[in-house]
């Protein structure tokens, strides 16, 4: 078997990670996880998000004294590195012995949380190809009010801070 490749789904929340998860696990190509979010009531066709790797990155950000919609700082998230190596390691180790045991050399995962952590997965990542979903702010605000009764300003910010953070990561990614 070839190489394994690691395929991550970036982007902030209501801008098309799911539809893009989605086609990648629709593809049968792609391991995208054992035990993934789908049918709730604000996504009916499916988060397609891993629950191990959606609650991995729910404790990191409350470690790091934040949550989704209040975002640490890097800093706070970069802090909480040895606290979480060992287990992101052992996630996608498993991962990655999934897809093989699928007869799959491509396995990834997408949770917007993840435009936060990226930085504390990567150095467990083989061969990471990102894919980076953008929307515009405003629809994103939109899309959180209805959802979630999130004011537009606030929806607005958010987005700003996810797309700041995952510009910076791509960057970054690219340069080194």
């Amino acid at each position: 078997m070839e190489k394994i490749k690691t395929i991550v789904v970036l982007g902030m929340h209501r801008s098309a990670t799911s539809m893009t998860a989605r086609s990648l696990h629709k593809s049968e190509e792609v391991f995208m996880g054992e035990k993934l979010l789908l049918g709730l009531p604000d996504n009916p066709k499916g988060h397609y998000e891993d629950t191990k790797f959606l609650n991995l990155n729910i404790e990191i950000l409350k470690s790091a004294g934040g949550s989704w919609n209040n975002p640490p700082s890097k800093e706070k998230i970069l802090e909480q590195k040895n606290k979480f190596d060992d287990r992101i390691k052992n996630l996608v180790e498993q991962s990655i012995k999934n897809a093989k045991n699928k007869g799959l050399n491509s396995w990834g995962f997408k949770d917007p949380r993840t435009v936060l952590t990226i930085e504390l997965y990567l150095p467990h990542l083989p061969s990471p190809q990102f894919i980076t979903c953008y929307r515009k702010p405003l629809e994103i605000a939109k899309s959180l009010k209805k959802r979630n009764g999130m004011s537009i300003e606030k929806g607005i910010s958010l987005t700003n801070i996810y797309n700041d953070r995952l510009n910076d990561f791509i960057k970054k990614w690219l340069i080194d």
